[in-house]
């Protein structure tokens, strides 16, 4: 009930309630008893009285005729009720006459007769004869009356002491909300500290220790957002000017390099095939020598909105300005989509196209790129396209590369999909917990669970990353192809909840290691996959590992909103959040100050190009900015032990990468005779420890 402990309030209410408690306890149960004293002594008073009182007045009949009279005088006296019993005896001890009052009914509870309980004394009298003692007279008050008195005195004790009792709470709960509220507001800066939100807290507490507190911590905030702000400033500009073409302010050809071997080494884990394009500003040096160059300089910013605009339209496509005239844009395509963006160009150019452009507007040209295929080679092939496009006049840019792998059309698709989710929709989808893992077996025929680790300077695993692979008997599909076909199809909800399904049923094998699960950009942003997918875990979370949920910085800075709203929903699981290709986009990254995350991995291509100095510099700038509001950092790809030395020596948290641990499939490392019910935590020996001749 308290796995996060309780908070100081509600202990403050506790100890003053139960203090108040025990005083309104113990003051009620002291005057009850004070009473009670009291009123044994009134009825050992009263009872000596009546004896003494009797004892007289019987005394002139002490003869054998005359107590017949003094039995009548006792029977007066004892008909009034105040006595328990009246009892004459004589100098033998033999009784000549007794009176007894049986108990009857106070009309008082039993439970407070048991707990105050009256005991009048008995009270003696002599009785003389003149000179000669008579016998003894012994007397005992009735408790009756007393009995009612007291508790007549308990109930209006008790309703004084306990609207006293209420009245005094009621004024110690307004004085310790009037205390404790500032405190609130500490603890709310607090845990937005945690969750890296650093926001100043405005309350000025009039206690002085809390007001001390509070201007402690308003330091240390504004400290770490003037710290992340002039780094966060530092490193944009740096970025800025190593990476962006200063004309256009689109990227440079150094960051186009990047990207492009940023691609080709997520060829190895993703398999997704991707375009590189050429776009030529062919009139340039005419409107140069003719219109001056301002006029240059017009044009070319013209074609840079135009071509901008285009790739708005394209998933993971961005713009490049390579040379004086030249642009390229990198972008994740299907074969239908590369048509489509070819056409998409050629119709714009030529309405762009005009007399005031001796050249034409522009020449582009668009081809596939090779796995392992050097860039060099690529913009070769393009450049004869577009010399060729020139000379020809043509419109089409498309240029096909040789060694393709084949493509798929689109009934085969419609077949290849409907096999990856229609199991999905009419089996797992409605199954329990207890029968999902059984339900997933037949998953193993059309998905891979592919594992690598991040490891720390220690070399203990940080966490382990999961991907899935696609197969149609035997043969492997590009990630890219198959999203974007099931998204064509209206069927990549279901896809990407099977492939979910998939990964939770592989990994009831893994125990206490962390695994890493990758996050599309739409279904990060799709409230129904996002609600389903937390859903399944709360069902199943006890058979799973700790998770951690990654995704690209490209779809999280496509809606901050929600993507705040599924980290805070993870957060509350404890589940854990990284940001992957992180500084791809060249653009601020002053959101992650408000984002709950717990790990960053910066852009394969600052890995890479991690021997230059300007990149290691940008590198410790944002490993200082993160750490300092407690985020980790991880350096992905790490293909060779120069670039992890490199690294070692930045504070970086984290490596990964095929120079360091190859991706292996979770198949191979489960033992042949393991059973359903076999788990293990995941250790590096599990991982092949690559050279660097196997990473190339």
């Amino acid at each position: 009930m308290f796995r996060k402990g309780m908070s100081l309030r509600l202990q403050l209410y506790l100890l003053i309630a139960c203090l108040s408690l025990f005083s309104f306890g113990a003051a009620l149960y002291n005057n009850v008893s004070n009473m009670r004293d009291y009123l044994n002594e009134q009825l050992a008073s009263h009872a000596q009285g009546a004896a003494h009182s009797l004892g007289l007045s019987i005394s002139p009949y002490m003869d054998e005729e005359g107590l017949v009279i003094a039995e009548t005088m006792t029977n007066a006296i004892f008909d009034s009720g105040y006595y328990q019993h009246i009892t004459f005896t004589d100098l033998d001890g033999e009784v000549l006459f007794k009176r007894d009052n049986p108990d009857g009914n106070f009309a008082v509870p039993q439970w407070f007769i048991d707990w105050f309980t009256l005991i009048p004394p008995v009270m003696t009298s002599e009785v003389s004869d003149g000179w000669r003692i008579a016998g003894k007279l012994d007397v005992q008050s009735h408790a009756g009356t007393s009995y009612k008195s007291l508790w007549d005195h308990a109930v209006d004790t008790f309703n004084t002491t306990l609207l006293q009792l209420l009245v005094a709470l009621l004024c110690v709960y307004f004085i310790l909300k009037a205390v404790l509220n500032p405190l609130r507001h500490i603890e709310k800066q607090a845990e937005s500290v945690i969750q890296k939100r650093f926001t100043l807290n405005a309350v000025n507490p009039f206690t002085s220790e809390l007001r001390t507190v509070v201007n402690a911590i308003n330091r240390m905030v504004e400290n770490v957002q003037r710290s992340f702000n002039e780094q966060t400033k530092l490193a944009e500009a740096l970025s800025h000017e190593v990476y962006i073409d200063p004309h256009t302010g689109l990227p440079n050809r150094r960051a186009l390099l990047k990207r492009f071997e940023s691609l080709q080494a997520e060829y190895d884990r993703h398999g997704n095939r991707f375009y590189l394009g050429l776009l030529s500003m062919t009139s340039l040096k005419h409107i140069n020598d003719i219109e001056g160059y301002g006029s240059g300089d017009e044009y070319i910013l013209s074609g840079a909105q135009i071509f901008s605009q285009q790739m708005s339209l394209l998933q993971e496509a961005t713009l490049y300005r390579i040379s004086g005239s030249e642009f390229a844009f990198l972008s994740l395509l299907t074969e239908d989509a590369a048509k489509s963006i070819d056409q998409q160009m050629a119709a714009i150019i030529n309405i762009e196209g005009s007399n005031r452009f001796a050249n034409g507007f522009a020449k582009h040209a668009l081809t596939r790129v090779n796995h392992q295929e050097e860039f060099a080679a690529v913009v070769k092939r393009l450049d004869h396209q577009l010399v060729h496009n020139q000379y020809a006049d043509n419109d089409k840019g498309l240029v096909t590369a040789q060694g393709m792998q084949k493509n798929h059309s689109r009934e085969e698709w419609v077949g290849i999909l409907t096999h990856f989710t229609e199991y999905f929709k009419s089996e797992i989808s409605q199954s329990s917990p207890k029968d999902f893992a059984i339900k997933c077996i037949p998953l193993d025929k059309i998905f891979d669970l592919m594992l690598q680790p991040v490891v720390d300077d220690t070399q203990s695993i940080l966490y382990v990353e999961s991907f899935v692979r696609f197969k149609v008997d035997g043969e492997e599909l590009s990630t890219i192809d198959v999203f974007a076909m099931a998204e064509r199809l209206g069927v990549l909800q279901e896809l990407e909840q099977a492939v979910v399904c998939f990964i939770f049923y592989k990994l009831h094998h893994i125990e206490h290691t962390r695994v890493a699960i990758n996050i599309s950009n739409r279904a990060l942003h799709n409230p129904v996959f996002t609600g389903w997918l937390f859903d399944l875990y709360q069902k199943l979370h006890k058979s799973l590992p700790p998770l951690l949920y990654e995704f690209n910085e490209s779809g999280a800075m496509l809606s901050l909103e929600s993507t705040e709203k599924f980290i805070r929903r993870a957060k509350q699981l404890d589940i854990g959040i990284a940001i992957e290709r992180f500084g791809s986009s060249l653009s601020s990254f002053c959101y992650i100050r408000n984002l709950n995350i717990d790990f960053i991995k910066i852009d394969a291509s600052y890995v890479r190009d991690i021997a230059q100095a300007d990149t290691r510099f940008f590198v410790q700038t944002v490993t200082q900015i993160c750490h300092g509001i407690g985020i980790k950092i991880i350096a992905p790809q790490v293909e060779s032990s120069e670039i992890g030395e490199h690294f070692s020596l930045m504070n970086i948290d984290g490596l990964q990468g095929n120079g360091l641990y190859a991706v292996r499939n979770f198949s191979t490392i489960i033992p042949a005779n393991a059973n359903h019910s076999w788990t293990c935590a995941l250790q590096l020996n599990d991982f092949s420890q690559s050279t660097n001749h196997e990473a190339r």
